[in-house]
């Protein structure tokens, strides 16, 4: 919260915790109470309680961060939410850090657009898109297009489609859906297919990532003291420009 308070965002901050002292606008129950099985079973419920959050503050779109980010300056998220804006005027489900599973086993089509996309995103970001695969050259059964977790911005409806149901039980929601980013890429094209690709955009002043092979820690700092990036995902200390 130091990093909040000293680089203050201009829209409402909506935060929410276990921890009274924290003075969250929402009190949870500790999240640690869903356990460590599947090891991103507390991450999904995170989200999930962000999301139940945006739905009841009847958000439109919201831009999500996850604790281990740092943002770089003061009203970080008016220049995002420009920057999505002006390159989706229309709307898209969600925008970040792009990744993409088994592009190939997404077909032709789909594999040129991601290449296409990829492409983009190098030119305005100065990174590569994450392209991972886990399928034999044979699997056509699809790939699985989404922004890593945390520092994307997203459309609450899509969201609410796409994690359908979760509060009836939100628990045993959190444990028994993937990857709560991934789960979105799945579910887009096993909504849409091929056309998935058109319900997904990417950020070029917001960087998020899993593990460091593509950036460094000293990388990811550098982002925010030079300015090019304006939130970044992944600092594991108590790190703050």
């Amino acid at each position: 919260m130091a990093n909040l308070d000293k680089f203050p965002p201009k829209y409402p901050l909506f935060t929410f915790s276990d921890d009274p002292s924290w003075n969250p606008s929402r009190r949870i129950a500790n999240p640690e109470l869903v356990g460590r099985r599947p090891p991103w079973a507390i991450n999904n419920l995170l989200w999930l309680r962000a999301l139940q959050l945006a739905s009841d503050a009847q958000l439109s779109y919201y831009l999500f961060i996850e604790p281990d980010s740092r943002v770089g300056c003061k009203d970080f998220d008016e220049i995002l939410l420009d920057e999505f804006l002006t390159r989706y005027p229309n709307g898209i489900a969600c925008a970040g850090s792009p990744i993409c599973w088994n592009p190939s086993s997404g077909g032709k089509d789909f594999a040129m657009k991601i290449i296409e996309e990829a492409w983009k995103y190098q030119q305005a970001a100065d990174l590569p898109m994450a392209l991972y695969a886990s399928k034999s050259p044979h699997d056509c059964s699809g790939a699985a297009y989404y922004p890593n977790g945390s520092c994307m911005i997203v459309q609450t409806e899509a969201m609410l489609k796409i994690f359908g149901g979760f509060a009836g039980d939100i628990i045993n929601y959190s444990r028994n859906i993937t990857a709560f980013d991934m789960h979105i890429g799945q579910c887009l094209w096993n909504y849409h297919g091929p056309a998935a690709a058109e319900h997904v955009g990417w950020l070029a002043k917001s960087f998020s990532g899993y593990g460091d092979c593509l950036t460094t820690q000293n990388q990811r700092q550098q982002m925010l003291t030079n300015g090019s990036k304006f939130i970044a995902h992944q600092f594991k200390d108590n790190w703050t420009p």
